[in-house]
């Protein structure tokens, strides 16, 4: 990833900071003091990515990045060498936040990978700083821990999707990801609902049936009310 720093990239890092990710924890009642957010900034970095770009390969935990995604589609991925496949785990799209509390505390190793599905820009902060700031600001334990908590939402919601037959999983994943489907590879959200790429495109075509038919219903409702 080629990183992008001037002193214009830094006022633009601490406006990205306070109007888009920290606003979602503001809703449960969590402040950021100005100076943490200063320093959140200070030690962030701007990423211009561009499609099938990895951003984060396997390894250990302590070496890896924050990752907030300004624009774009990634996808977390890892090989499977029983069923000799690669199983997306998650795509992520834009304001989402690449995050794992266990990967920073305990440094274990991690087998998934994190890949580019279109161009994009990230916000990344290595862990490293994220262990500096903790040291400094109580507002960092705050901050980690809304974002742990935004995983596990995150997990039970794929969990829950995997449980459902075909065509729930992807009503459920377009009404969810309505900007998604045409922008990517259908290989990757086929994996991802661990189903194949046939089935997703039968799924596909009557979920648009039954969304047109809904959309006919509500025109037709508004034209008896005039």
């Amino acid at each position: 990833m080629k990183i992008i720093n001037t002193e214009n990239t830094k006022d633009r890092l601490e406006r990205i900071i306070r109007r888009e990710m920290l606003p979602r924890f503001n809703k449960d009642g969590v402040l950021f003091s100005d100076d943490f957010i200063k320093a959140l900034a200070y030690n962030s970095e701007l990423v211009p990515v561009h499609k099938n770009e990895l951003i984060q390969g396997p390894g250990l935990g302590m070496d890896f990045n924050l990752i907030y995604i300004k624009y774009g589609i990634a996808s977390s991925f890892y090989y499977e060498p029983t069923a000799n496949k690669t199983i997306i785990t998650k795509i992520w799209k834009k304001h989402d936040i690449i995050f794992d509390l266990d990967d920073f505390l305990n440094g274990e190793t991690r087998s998934e990978s994190h890949q580019m599905l279109e161009d994009g820009e990230l916000l990344a902060i290595s862990y490293t700083s994220l262990r500096i700031l903790l040291e400094t600001f109580p507002n960092t334990v705050s901050f980690l821990l809304e974002l742990q908590v935004e995983r596990e939402r995150q997990y039970k919601y794929y969990q829950h999707l995997l449980r459902l037959n075909v065509q729930e999983k992807v009503n459920t994943y377009l009404n969810d990801n309505p900007s998604i489907y045409n922008r990517i590879n259908k290989e990757y959200i086929a994996s991802h609902l661990g189903i194949s790429r046939s089935r997703l495109s039968k799924a596909t075509s009557l979920y648009k049936q039954g969304f047109n038919g809904r959309i006919v219903e509500l025109n037709e409702i508004l034209w008896k009310r005039q």
